[in-house]
């Protein structure tokens, strides 16, 4: 009998219980979406360099394209960006003339972002590029293994989003 097996309690029926072996840390899904985070990212930033445009930078556009404008909270909320984050981003985008920041009228605590025009045709722009990487990230797999990744990773989202440090909220 091995070292394992004596430590652990025997079952009602009197036989040792014998631990799994531990996963490899290469094989965890924890280390296996961070490994899969960095190559999306890198993929990205590869297909989106002309347009000098980040994931998130991304993500706040789009959603401001989709939403209309929204004070900086909700826009983080939509996106589930952290509130450093959030700011960060949109000061880039700021800066960069795509959005425009202003005093809310209702909470004057509060800044509006409302998407430019010149943040629309960026996006427009980029939209292809966006779409290319989406296809890199995914090239090893098959149509239907696609589907069901972009399946899985949702329902891992959605099922685990009050555990993140910014869930998303639809609004």
């Amino acid at each position: 009998m091995t070292a394992a097996a004596k430590s652990k309690p025997a079952d009602p029926k009197g036989v040792p219980k014998i631990s799994p072996a531990p996963r490899p840390v290469f094989k965890m899904p924890g280390h296996l979406l961070r490994r899969c985070h960095q190559i999306a990212v890198g993929i990205f930033l590869d297909e989106c360099r002309t347009f000098d445009l980040t994931p998130l930078q991304f993500v706040a556009l789009s959603t401001l394209a989709e939403k209309g404008p929204l004070d900086q909270a909700a826009l983080g909320r939509a996106a589930a960006f952290d509130r450093t984050t959030s700011a960060t981003v949109i000061r880039a985008l700021e800066l960069r003339g795509l959005v425009d920041r202003s005093r809310s009228q209702r909470d004057r605590r509060s800044k509006i972002v409302t998407l430019k025009k010149e943040g629309q045709a960026l996006l427009d722009a980029a939209r292809a590029s966006v779409e290319a990487a989406q296809s890199r990230i995914v090239a090893p797999l098959n149509a239907s293994e696609q589907e069901q990744l972009a399946g899985l990773l949702e329902k891992v989202a959605e099922g685990n989003n009050d555990f993140s440090r910014a869930p998303r909220h639809d609004f």
